[in-house]
């Protein structure tokens, strides 16, 4: 299942409507404002200056109920940045690990009986790439401000641990980390994922053992 819903923010655009994506994952955001939640969330999400991210330095989470085997296999990072005008498109993904013993205040305050919370980090070997994207994104916002667009995202596959656990929806909430010394904050407040919505995705809601 998708763990980072694909966030499309308009870096450097000032005037970039927030709304929600047709198949329910994609949100849009202004610069200087919050993403919008989903339309069934309660909170909004932190503001985020896309510009301002190391992208090799980042890290993702994903809360999920516990019967959720999420597998190291398949989780990746993509990353898109376009400028039409200047006939920029970037396109790439890269390969993201499982972390364990993080430490993180805010993770342990998310916490709930009957959820797991699963944290993914990049490569250390992708790191110059990373740090390269994000310098293109600096440059685009200084010299071509209002026409750009970032968009980023994460997928990570799983199963669920028992066949009579496999349910119709569940409930997952999204948490990103701009750099090692910093903690982690709400990406994407708690939504319901119900079966069928994503298509493509359909072998996610198997059992393990299938």
């Amino acid at each position: 299942m998708i763990i980072a819903a694909s966030v499309l923010l308009a870096a450097c655009s000032p005037s970039a409507p927030a709304e929600k994506g047709e198949a329910g994952e994609t949100l849009q955001a202004e610069l200087t404002s919050p993403v919008e939640a989903a339309e069934d969330a309660e909170t909004a999400t932190p503001l985020l200056d896309p510009t301002a991210l190391d992208f090799s330095r980042i890290a993702l989470a994903m809360r999920i109920p516990t019967a959720f085997e999420a597998r190291e296999e398949g989780a990746l990072l993509q990353i898109n940045v376009t400028n039409q005008r200047l006939g920029i498109n970037l396109a790439e993904e890269f390969p993201l690990v499982q972390t364990s013993e993080v430490t993180s205040p805010f993770l342990a305050a998310e916490a709930r009986e009957g959820y797991r919370i699963w944290t993914y980090g990049t490569r250390p070997e992708d790191g110059p790439l990373l740090q390269a994207i994000s310098a293109e994104l600096a440059r685009l916002k200084r010299e071509a401000p209002g026409e750009n667009e970032l968009s980023f995202g994460a997928v990570a596959p799983g199963c669920w641990n028992e066949a009579s656990q496999t349910p119709e929806s569940l409930r997952r909430t999204l948490y990103i980390r701009v750099s090692p010394e910093a903690d982690f904050e709400l990406f994407v407040p708690e939504q319901e994922v119900g079966r069928g919505e994503l298509p493509g995705l359909e072998s996610f809601w198997g059992a393990c053992d299938s």
